[in-house]
C-alpha cells in the first residue's frame, strides 16, 4: 500500500476581519493509481464523445477514491475553463476549474468521470489514487 499526503494552506490578509491562516493535511492509503496523466481538451460541450478526457471509469477503483486535477492553462474569466461531470448525466457539470487552479477531491468510484473545455487545446492535469475495485 501507498500512501499518499495532502497539504492545503489558506492565507489573506484582508479576505475577513481576521487576518485567515487555515491549514489542513489529509494522507489517503491507496494501491491503484492512473498515473500522473497530461492530456489536451478538444471537446468544447457536455455529452460529447469525442475530445473529452475521461479522467476515471466507473468501478475502476473502490469508494473513495482520490482525484487530482488541475487546468495549466493560463487564467483568463473567459476562456481556459475546465468542467467536470459525471458521464450519464450530461445536465450535471458539477466542477468548474479556471486556468492554474486545481482541485483534490474524495469521490465515488461508481460514475465516469469526464472533463470538456471552454477552449479547444487547453490541458488537463490529472491522477486517480485508490483501491481496486
Amino acid at each position: 500500500m501507498a500512501t499518499t499526503t495532502a497539504k492545503l494552506t489558506l492565507t489573506s490578509s484582508d479576505l475577513t476581519s481576521d487576518t485567515l491562516n487555515l491549514s489542513t493535511t489529509a494522507t489517503f492509503t491507496g494501491n491503484h493509481t492512473s498515473g500522473l496523466a497530461r492530456k489536451a481538451i478538444t471537446s468544447t460541450a457536455i455529452g460529447t464523445a469525442s475530445g473529452q478526457v475521461t479522467i476515471d471509469t466507473a468501478d475502476t477503483y473502490g469508494s473513495p477514491a482520490l482525484i487530482y486535477v488541475k487546468n495549466t492553462a493560463t487564467y483568463d474569466a473567459s476562456a481556459n475553463w475546465i468542467y467536470l461531470y459525471h458521464s450519464g448525466d450530461p445536465d450535471g457539470m458539477f466542477w468548474q476549474i479556471g486556468g492554474g487552479q486545481f482541485c483534490y477531491m474524495p469521490v465515488s468510484g461508481d460514475f465516469t468521470l469526464k472533463a470538456y473545455t471552454s477552449t479547444t487545446g487547453t490541458i488537463i492535469e490529472y491522477i486517480v489514487i485508490g483501491t481496486e475495485a
